[in-house]
């Protein structure tokens, strides 16, 4: 049997279900998110982006964590710097601070092209290690002075970035090598350990940025890191 076909809604007139309605807002909305619809107005600025730079050896993530646990003037980005860079990344604006192995020069200014002087903050000191292979016989020494060392050949550094390198030589059973305690932990491999070297001066790890742009995220980046979290008082 022939039926007339019932008309549609448009045809007819008739009002299309409140249901109908709320998903074709939804599609629409959709829509205009996918074309990158601007935020209402009102809507917070995004913060700027304080760009601290870190050598290996150095963990910044607890700095990072205390920054992140309140409110905040500007937002951290971490960013990993070799060794041989750590005072070029400050000249050139690659970041805005920078964690650094002293000593960078005598004054910490003139580094590398880094205009005019820094801010140095100086942290804490790492203790001189000695790295040997596992089958040298200063590996059985709990603590090591220079004078254990006078008859173990140094592998020199041939640049700032060869920690690992040095580490991956002594690992035959060649020499030892010197690094502070962090790189020691950071390189450290099943066929070598680390001993402490008693009689040699430690080195220090330092906050740095140019004192001409100094300014108070800078510095309340500074207090984070020595312990004052968003709610301190200054």
């Amino acid at each position: 049997m022939n039926r007339r076909p019932r008309p549609s809604a448009a045809r007819s007139g008739r009002t299309a279900p409140a249901s109908s309605r709320r998903a074709g807002r939804s599609a629409s909305d959709r829509s205009a998110a996918g074309r990158g619809a601007t935020p209402a107005s009102g809507a917070p600025a995004e913060l700027p982006v304080l760009r601290v730079g870190f050598i290996p050896g150095v963990e910044p993530d607890r700095f990072a964590r205390r920054w992140r646990s309140g409110q905040r003037a500007a937002r951290l980005e971490l960013v990993p710097v070799p060794l041989s860079r750590q005072a070029d990344v400050l000249g050139t604006g690659e970041v805005d601070m920078c964690f650094v192995r002293l000593p960078l020069d005598a004054d910490g200014s003139g580094t590398a092209g880094v205009p005019g002087e820094l801010h140095l903050v100086e942290l804490w000191e790492e203790r001189p290690m000695v790295v040997v292979g596992i089958e040298n016989i200063l590996s059985l020494h709990e603590e090591l002075t220079v004078a254990d060392l006078a008859e173990d050949p140094e592998i020199p550094s041939a640049h700032p970035d060869d920690a690992a390198d040095r580490v991956a030589v002594v690992a035959t059973g060649v020499g030892h090598a010197l690094l502070p305690m962090s790189l020691a932990r950071l390189h450290h491999r099943k066929d070598v350990v680390h001993r402490p070297l008693a009689d040699a001066p430690a080195t220090r790890i330092a906050l740095a940025w140019p004192r001409a742009a100094d300014d108070a995220v800078r510095q309340e980046f500074v207090g984070a890191v020595r312990g004052r979290t968003a709610r301190s008082s200054r």
